[in-house]
């Protein structure tokens, strides 16, 4: 396996991140590519680097991979206060459209892959990139919960986790993206892969998702949580990721 690092310039911002190629990948001999988007406030590795690892095992099946810190996030340019899941989708744009000029890239063969908040974005960037992409793969994707951000700024003027704040826009960008419309209209095939355990996305959010999609089977691990952090609970996951992205 080959790691390289790379960047990629979105809204003036650069974006940094990981290129994992399986062995014997070259533009005379090109693989399929999993473009992968981490949560909110996470980055490209995410909480018990459960997408590093994921990222290692997808490789090992013969499909490459790419991951990013959006903007604002880990290693990239910006400022978190300014990240909108517009901006988001904007970064995830730059980012596939930079995997799919990639020479060690079958272009035919790329699919999106998108965690908690950001299968939110996956959804909304397949949307709109619906010719580049063969199939859409989601773990506990997330929707933005607008009541709760709208309490928290009506009561404090502020939201977000800890010392991580989003800016009002965070919330009138949500609404602005309706994941649910977004799905409907993507024609491709899509793998949902969700922990019955859940707290942070409950699994009746997948089941939305999934009456959404034209085409999309839905995997449940049973007593999951959402970083997937007991072994046998990341092993089924990563046999429901690997197999998805198999079918590029």
């Amino acid at each position: 396996m080959e790691k390289r690092y790379v960047e990629v310039k979105s809204c003036d911002l650069t974006l940094r991140g990981y290129l994992e190629l399986p062995d014997g990948a070259s533009s005379e001999s090109p693989v399929p590519l999993l473009v992968m988007f981490h949560g909110f406030t996470g980055t490209l590795s995410e909480k018990h680097f459960v997408l590093s690892r994921l990222s290692r095992r997808v490789v090992a099946s013969g499909v490459a991979t790419l991951r990013f810190d959006f903007g604002g996030s880990g290693e990239s340019d910006g400022e978190f206060i300014n990240v909108t899941p517009l901006t988001e989708v904007e970064d995830g744009q730059a980012i596939l459209a930079f995997g799919c000029g990639l020479p060690e890239v079958d272009q035919e063969r790329v699919g999106l892959f998108g965690f908690s908040l950001g299968g939110f974005v996956a959804i909304n960037v397949a949307a709109r990139e619906q010719d580049r992409l063969k199939r859409l793969v989601l773990l506990s994707p997330g929707m933005i919960t607008h009541k709760k951000m709208e309490r928290m700024f009506r009561e404090t003027g502020e939201a977000g986790r800890g010392a991580l704040r989003v800016c009002p826009e965070f919330v009138t960008d949500g609404d602005a993206l309706d994941p649910l419309l977004a799905a409907s209209s993507f024609q491709k095939p899509v793998s949902i892969v969700q922990g019955t355990g859940d707290q942070a996305v409950p699994a009746p959010t997948a089941e939305r998702y999934k009456k959404a999609f034209p085409d999309a089977e839905l995997t449940y691990i049973e007593g999951a949580d959402h970083a997937y952090d007991r072994p046998d609970w990341f092993a089924e996951c990563a046999v429901a990721v690997v197999n998805a992205a198999k079918k590029l």
